[in-house]
């Protein structure tokens, strides 16, 4: 991977910037080890100073996806050398199991073509929406990191037939038995789950209610919505109103940028 250091690491030791950009312990060790970084195409150590400006170029420790192109393209919100946001539709996988080459992963390799990608999150294959990509597994480490500690901001737009007032649901989540996916609430074996329910407009004949995530759980906005007694319209899952699809949506998305450290975000306007 090929960066220019920002002034927040200046002065520092490369060792010292990378662990500031939280690429953990095992892949440090294996550069430690390396022959191969160059600091402004001159050979160099971990343990070399840095300043503000300075291109660095660490060997990436993988060089390839597992992923099959599938030769159908993926609309592409944002993309750079680092990063891709794309959007999701509705009834696509978000990535492949086994030899699968119709998910949007294998469309994103295909519209891309990089060797490299992974998706830093997921969404259900009935929502539609932005999906953030890695396209370096540095890169890849760093946003794992930001997600865990909730530092990527997620917001959904669920279409639902009541009312819901602004709210936090603190609800944890676990696998319902006996079923292959389903979710419920299951407060003494679930896994703590955040909602916050930040709005409630009138529409039509119909709300639709602007959703954050805090944590991600599987199905989370789903379950929750249906805990409190408003399951969103087409999600027959949770017993929500029939229609002809799943009226949810992920409609913006914004954290920092791990190399140059700038906020940017995305929005996405679902179809009325």
């Amino acid at each position: 991977m090929i960066f220019k250091i920002k002034s927040s690491l200046n002065n520092m030791t490369l060792d010292e910037a990378l662990q500031a950009l939280h690429i953990p312990k095992k892949e440090l060790h294996w550069l430690r080890m390396s022959k191969d970084i160059k600091i402004n195409d001159v050979p160099a150590r971990l343990n070399a100073t840095i300043s503000t400006g300075d291109i660095v170029n660490i060997p990436d420790f993988e060089t390839e996806s597992n992923y099959k192109p599938s030769g159908n393209d993926v609309e592409v919100i944002y993309r750079d050398d680092y990063l891709a946001v794309l959007h999701k539709p509705d009834g696509q996988k978000t990535h492949p199991n086994a030899d699968e080459t119709d998910t949007l992963i294998n469309d994103a390799k295909h519209t891309l073509n990089v060797d490299y990608i992974e998706p830093i999150h997921r969404l259900d294959q009935t929502t539609s929406g932005l999906l953030l990509v890695a396209l370096n597994p540095y890169i890849k480490k760093m946003l794992d990191y930001d997600l865990e500690h909730r530092l990527i901001d997620r917001e959904y737009l669920a279409r639902v037939a009541k009312d819901v007032k602004p709210q936090i649901i603190e609800a944890r989540i676990g696998k319902k038995p006996h079923t292959t996916n389903a979710q419920q609430v299951d407060h003494k074996r679930g896994k703590r789950a955040v909602t916050h329910i930040l709005s409630s407009t009138k529409v039509d004949d119909h709300y639709e209610v602007t959703v954050k995530l805090e944590t991600g759980r599987t199905h989370q906005v789903r379950v929750h919505l249906a805990h409190i007694g408003a399951p969103i319209i087409g999600d027959t899952v949770y017993e929500g109103m029939r229609s002809k699809r799943m009226e949810l949506y992920a409609t913006h998305i914004g954290f920092n940028h791990p190399i140059t450290g700038e906020w940017i975000e995305f929005d996405y306007l679902p179809d009325s």
